[in-house]
């Protein structure tokens, strides 16, 4: 009975393994952005495009939301709203991020304003050497859906 029970442990043990393995994040792909970080003026966002070939071999054209704080840092921010993954935009005379897929709406720092979207905007990690500078984007990232008036 125990030489039973031990196996049904161990298998169980072994389908949680591969589960857990399924559920492990996807290495992020660095993508060096081609902007010179001294042409990107202070508080306000600056889309830059790129294009980066996901871990499971597709061609992704995007781009990230660049916010160059007074002190020369950056912050980048995912181009994909957190409620349902499509493009949103800056209004420059409304100072926010708008989605237009469910009307969300979010402050310069990525806070939720309004509308459904249920956290503030992903960042993506970043690094300005020499003027160089690097985002790590999820190696399984997908481009962001397409929402009217983007």
């Amino acid at each position: 009975m125990l030489l039973l029970l031990g196996a049904g442990v161990l298998a169980t043990g072994s389908g949680l393994g591969a589960l857990l393995e399924g559920c492990a994040q996807v290495a992020p792909v660095t993508i060096t952005l081609a902007l010179n970080p001294a042409t990107i003026p202070a508080g306000v966002p600056v889309e830059v495009p790129f294009a980066m070939t996901n871990r499971s071999g597709a061609s992704v054209p995007s781009s990230v939301w660049l916010l160059k704080a007074p002190d020369g840092s950056f912050t980048a921010y995912d181009p994909r709203c957190t409620h349902a993954l499509c493009r949103y935009k800056w209004v420059a005379a409304e100072t926010k991020f708008a989605c237009n897929c469910h009307d969300g709406e979010f402050a310069i720092d990525g806070t939720v304003l309004a509308g459904p979207p249920p956290r503030p905007l992903n960042k993506f990690p970043l690094r300005d050497s020499g003027g160089v500078v690097t985002v790590d984007v999820p190696g399984d990232f997908i481009a962001p859906r397409e929402s009217l008036g983007t």
